[in-house]
């Protein structure tokens, strides 16, 4: 316990020998009480630096979870920001009460309206071309139906009955007709002109074309097959008479492209075409499905597409299962207003036939 007690008191010795004076100690305390300030402020602000890098990469959704949520505003009331990482800062968004409704314009700025060259001007009701020809009547073909094809019209005379009639086409073009198939050519004189008489080696029935040159700028083809024979086609031919049968249309239209050529007219498409060559189409379609639908033509599901050089509207048709597409092209402009007002009226008539 001696040598122990000595050497708790040469410690204690040695201590305060090391210990401030009595006159500095008070100011030693206030020193490190300083230091230790310095140091805690320090730390503070590096870790709220590095904790506001941290937040400016965190989504603005993990900062309100972290916090309580305050009451807001509805969202319709409040200006979408779009936060931008470099360059100017971007505008605010109008509010919702001052966003323009998305609805066919009726303004006339650049190629959508009628002042613009090779724009199309609707006129009321639709005038058919007519078929110039037509057979006898005849208890073995039915009335003709006209139609066009690229601007040539075109008389179908469907047979009532095969045993010894054949169905019968008839075309009349203002040039000579051209073919792609092979066929056996025997000349033949028809109507008082020079013709030539073409037979396909096809299956069922070889196919029969007699076609000579009417007129100036006038060419006519018949067609039919060998359930007539050769010199029969020639008699059908010498039958025709002058006549004026119109061109039955696949839609009844309350509106027209004015001042453009009906071209084509079948059972599921009319094609107008102006002089220059720009075409405004309406085709009944089979059903597609539309996809971003963007307007209404009588209560249905359309979709109005624009670009370069070209509009198109496809109306959803359920009542036939099909798909109206109206498409105007070719240096030919259309206001949104004129397009969905000629597809208001196009009426599907019973003898359309989707393609």
């Amino acid at each position: 316990m001696d040598d122990l007690n000595r050497m708790l008191a040469e410690t204690l010795h040695d201590a305060a020998g090391a210990a401030p004076s009595e006159a500095g100690l008070l100011g030693s305390v206030h020193d490190r009480s300083r230091r230790y300030r310095r140091r805690r402020l320090v730390t503070v602000t590096a870790v709220s630096a590095a904790a506001a890098v941290v937040v400016a990469g965190i989504p603005v959704v993990t900062m309100l979870a972290t916090r309580p949520r305050p009451d807001l505003p509805p969202a319709a009331s409040r200006p979408a920001v779009t936060a931008t990482p470099s360059g100017p800062a971007a505008s605010p968004a109008p509010a919702a009460s001052s966003r323009v409704p998305n609805r066919p314009s009726s303004a006339p700025p650049s190629a959508h309206t009628s002042s613009t060259a090779g724009a199309v001007t609707l006129s009321k009701g639709w005038t058919a071309p007519v078929f110039p020809y037509t057979l006898p009547a005849t208890d073995g073909l039915s009335a003709p139906v006209a139609s066009m094809d690229d601007g040539d019209p075109v008389a179908f005379f469907e047979a009532t009955e095969t045993r010894h009639h054949a169905d019968v086409t008839v075309t009349v073009s203002a040039s000579e007709p051209v073919f792609t198939t092979t066929a056996a050519r025997t000349p033949e004189q028809v109507r008082g002109h020079a013709g030539t008489l073409r037979t396909v080696d096809v299956a069922p029935a070889k196919q029969l074309i007699l076609y000579w040159k009417e007129s100036s700028g006038r060419w006519i083809q018949v067609a039919t097959d060998d359930t007539y024979t050769p010199d029969q086609v020639v008699a059908l031919a010498e039958s025709m008479t002058a006549a004026a049968v119109a061109v039955a249309p696949p839609f009844d239209l309350e509106l027209s492209p004015g001042g453009l050529a009906t071209t084509t007219v079948t059972a599921s498409r009319m094609v107008f075409r102006s002089p220059a060559g720009g075409e405004f189409s309406t085709v009944l379609r089979k059903r597609q499905q539309l996809a971003g639908v963007n307007r209404k033509v009588g209560g249905r599901d359309a979709v109005l597409t624009r670009r370069p050089g070209q509009v198109t509207l496809s109306v959803d048709v359920p009542d036939w299962d099909a798909t109206l597409q109206i498409t105007v092209g070719g240096g030919l402009t259309v206001s949104d207003t004129d397009l969905l007002r000629y597809a208001e009226g196009v009426h599907v008539l019973n003898r359309s036939d989707p393609e």
